[in-house]
């Protein structure tokens, strides 16, 4: 179980950056703003969010799209790696990311404020949140605001084909956003009965480096203008969500419902003569307009049964997507998901424990012929991707056993069968994507990947320490993954063309984390991950691998204060595909330090956060501003204060 502290919350932009610190798991990003959660090498479909119940969907087959969640409002999270299909389905293939409803209010009235400012971008961002509780009756309202200007590196100039293209005033043109959200939740809690109820709008609007639809010139990049500004090609996505969790005690046991609705509106716009549209209405800036509408209803009932705990479970989820602009990149489509599973656990001796289940689970996708006007023809017509109906059904399987030994050793090993269809970019995609500076392409005879998995676990825990050894192994059938070619695009300025292909993979590694306090006040903590894995038709590594990494905190906590330092040390990543860049190591430095004040029910605390403390050039292997060669965020000093009532 993880809670995000105020100074977590406050010091990064968006929800993925701040699971770094955790071992085995990474941020996708392209730039500031934009960034999506990587558990073990996998991303996209393979890792689930779900938000208090629900399954996050915001085109989630976008690996380069964000989480439409205000990270303000988080405030507990559990991060289960592994075999977690059974319960979430096979898109939590690698993993799961569960997002955990805020506590009930104890006091009549409760609320708070959380302000933040970062140095580097010039970010401002406020959150105020108020609750209100009367017997069994709660309710709570949070509101959130960010806004940040381009941000600066350091580096005067990067080198792209060849060519060196400046960065003037070490800032990076066109990386600027802003965020606003509200969630409002109703609760009745009571002995027999549990409900939630739970609505939120996200707006996020950012801004991309020019060339994220073209290639970078001089003239585009060079004169900087307002850092504030928001100009062309940018992001524009508005996530709607409405959803409720029943909670239902049926004798000695509970029966959890939980159903909602979610509307993702995202606009990619861009000038069209980036596209080579040169003959359309220069004010058309919709290159590509995608409309998410997705329903879900889980149900789950929890029983007890032969010294056994059981949860049998249903979950169905329907999507409709509709597509507009001048650009192409998936066909609209409709999606029909359904799962049946029954978990259960129990226990061998007091000390040997045992889980297992099975899932079966069906899934339909459906889409016309994805027919769109040619970029350098405007009257004349061009099959894009076919039609598409097929429908895929399978069985996923694992089984775990536990063993405790004299208290302070804990011994894991689970064994699981997943299974997962492809998704709509897999089989239809045909178009270039903003930010990734690439023409993907899609494969409408790709088949579901069947994947092997051996997860364990190691811990050791006394008054001093704490050592947890995780390693993990994946084999994959027939994997399926996006992969780099020799070729280039027909399309204008859209450079390297990536296919969607599958072939048999193995995937393994391990994540080790220590936490030594020799003293009560005195913590030493070190997270280690290294991640292997090979294409065995062409034996060579698979795309868009994160690289070893190792980051060690050490913090001195007080009753009231503490002050931490980390030192983050990535290795070089040369395990790389055919046609993909390598990355080189670095180091990053950081400082921490917060002050807690408190007097009766109200508290105030003041924290302050120097990252990349030495302004170090670094790539990351990760971002999709790689491949331009472009550098991450130079010295950031972060300040920020909440108080609460």
């Amino acid at each position: 179980m993880l809670h995000p502290k105020e100074e977590e919350q406050a010091s990064q932009i968006d929800l993925a950056s701040i699971l770094e610190r955790m071992p085995g798991i990474n941020a996708l990003n392209t730039g500031q703003g934009i960034s999506k959660p990587v558990i073990r090498g996998f991303m996209g479909n393979r890792v689930a969010v779900i938000d208090q119940g629900i399954k996050q969907e915001g085109q989630q087959w976008g690996l380069d799209h964000g989480l439409e969640i205000d990270p303000f409002q988080v405030q507990g999270m559990e991060l289960i790696k592994g075999p977690a299909a059974l319960q979430y389905g096979s898109d939590a293939l690698a993993g799961a990311l569960r997002l955990l409803a805020e506590d009930l209010p104890e006091r009549t009235w409760s609320g708070g404020l959380q302000s933040v400012y970062h140095s580097n971008n010039q970010t401002w961002g406020n959150s105020v949140h108020g609750a209100y509780r009367k017997d069994k009756f709660s309710t709570s309202l949070r509101l959130s605001r960010k806004r940040y200007s381009d941000f600066r590196v350091p580096a005067e100039s990067f080198t792209y084909n060849g060519y060196i293209l400046p960065i003037t005033d070490n800032t990076l043109k066109n990386t600027a956003g802003e965020q606003q959200s509200a969630q409002w939740n109703i609760n009745w809690n009571s002995n027999q009965y549990r409900a939630r109820y739970s609505f939120s709008v996200y707006d996020q609007k950012q801004g991309m480096y020019p060339g994220a639809t073209g290639i970078p010139r001089a003239f585009d990049v060079g004169n900087i203008g307002e850092t504030r500004n928001i100009d062309l090609p940018r992001q524009e996505i508005q996530h709607y969500k409405a959803y409720t969790l029943q909670n239902i005690k049926i004798g000695d046991h509970w029966l959890e419902i939980e159903a909602g609705y979610q509307f993702n509106d995202r606009a990619e716009k861009s000038l069209p003569h980036a596209h080579g549209f040169a003959e359309l209405d220069s004010n058309d800036y919709l290159a590509l307009g995608l409309k998410l509408h997705s329903l879900q209803a889980n149900a789950r009932y929890r029983f007890h049964w032969l010294e056994q705990d059981f949860v049998a479970g249903i979950a169905q989820q329907y999507q409709r997507n509709h597509q507009s602009g001048f650009e192409f990149l998936i066909p609209e489509y409709g999606a029909y998901q359904s799962g049946l599973y029954v978990l259960t656990k129990g226990k061998f001796q007091s000390n040997l424990f045992w889980d297992g289940g099975l899932r079966w689970e069906y899934r339909q996708h459906q889409s016309p012929q994805g027919i769109t006007r040619w970029w350098n023809n405007i009257d004349s017509l061009v099959l894009r991707s076919p039609a598409i109906d097929r429908q895929f059904s399978n069985l996923a399987a694992a089984f775990g056993l536990s063993y405790i030994l004299r208290e302070s050793w804990q011994l894991k090993l689970h064994l699981a069968r997943s299974f997962r269809a492809p998704n709509i970019a897999e089989l239809s995609s045909n178009g270039v994507h903003h930010g990734t500076f690439r023409h993907e392409v899609g494969d409408a005879g790709l088949n579901p990947e069947i994947a092997w998995q051996l997860d364990g676990l190691i811990e050791y825990q006394n008054e001093e320490w704490l050592i947890r050894l995780s390693p993990y192994f994946y084999y994959f059938e027939n994997m399926l993954f996006l992969r780099p070619t020799a070729r280039f695009s027909n399309l204008p300025e859209a450079g390297q063309v990536y296919e969607y292909q599958q072939a048999p993979a193995l995937q393994g590694g391990a994540e080790l984390y220590w936490d030594w306090h020799p003293w009560k006040q005195l913590h030493w903590s070190n997270a280690s991950e290294l991640l292997l894995n090979r294409n065995l038709n062409t034996q060579l590594p698979l795309p868009f691998s994160p690289p070893w990494s190792n980051l060690s905190t050490l913090k001195w906590e007080a009753k009231s204060w503490y002050l931490s330092a980390d030192w983050r040390y990535t290795f070089a990543q040369n395990r790389t595909d055919r046609n993909e860049k390598a990355s080189p190591a670095y180091h990053l430095f950081g400082l921490q330090t917060a002050y807690k004040l408190k007097w009766g029910e109200q508290q105030l605390q003041v924290h302050l956060a120097v990252h990349n403390l030495f302004d170090t050039f670094y790539l990351r292997h990760l971002s999709r501003y790689r491949i331009l060669n472009l550098p991450e965020q130079g010295r950031n000093i972060v300040a920020g204060i909440s108080y609460s009532f």
